[in-house]
């Protein structure tokens, strides 16, 4: 009788042994490996790089966070970074309240596997405004990354935004985002939708 548990017991060690075994050995990578400290990590070489270039970058303080005088307490990822691809010609920035037209292009960090996941876009390929329908959203109505570049831009401004994932869907993440993301913009304001003359 302790013989045949004794059996049992090692078959079924034997068996979990074998079943971990092959999932350490197919070969697939999971592609979000590591994913906060990844993330960490790209923004603050996203900030360095930006502070190192004020002519080529913009790095913004959330609309939502006072300044600090003493500029003591900021973090990283208190801020968004702007890198300027193109600069408008139109001199009204968007206020909280109004409304705006865009084109844009959401993507993720590169992947484990240095794959790029795309998840959210209002163009396909290159961007051509002739082409392009932008999407009208209200300013106050998007994640705070957003809003706080949006009230920074003139209509033609076009910039590649990098969200830390605070300003963006935090740590629980939106559908095909997972928490603690990087959200990286290439997005362009058309035109502001205002009443004011």
């Amino acid at each position: 009788m302790k013989k045949s548990i004794l059996w049992i017991i090692g078959l079924l060690f034997s068996t979990s042994l074998a079943i971990t075994s092959c999932d350490e050995t197919d070969g697939a990578v999971d592609p979000y490996f590591n994913w906060k400290e990844r993330n960490q990590l790209y923004i603050d070489s996203i900030a360095q790089v930006a502070k190192a270039n004020p002519d080529e970058w913009k790095v913004i303080l959330s609309y939502k966070i006072l300044p600090d005088l003493n500029n003591m307490s900021q973090d990283v990822n208190d801020y968004i970074y702007c890198r300027i691809l193109e600069k408008g010609e139109g001199s009204l920035k968007p206020l909280f309240t109004e409304s705006v037209s865009t084109h844009y292009r959401g993507k993720l960090i590169p992947l484990y596997d240095g794959s790029e996941l795309v998840f959210d876009q209002s163009f396909r390929g290159e961007l051509n405004p002739d082409v392009a329908l932008p999407v009208e959203f209200g300013v106050g109505g998007v994640i705070e990354g957003w809003t706080t570049a949006l009230q920074q831009m003139v209509e033609g401004d076009r910039w590649e935004v990098y969200i830390p994932y605070n300003l963006a869907y935090g740590i629980a993440g939106n559908t095909s985002i997972p928490g603690y993301s990087t959200l990286i913009f290439d997005m362009q304001l058309v035109k502001v939708i205002t009443d004011r003359k």
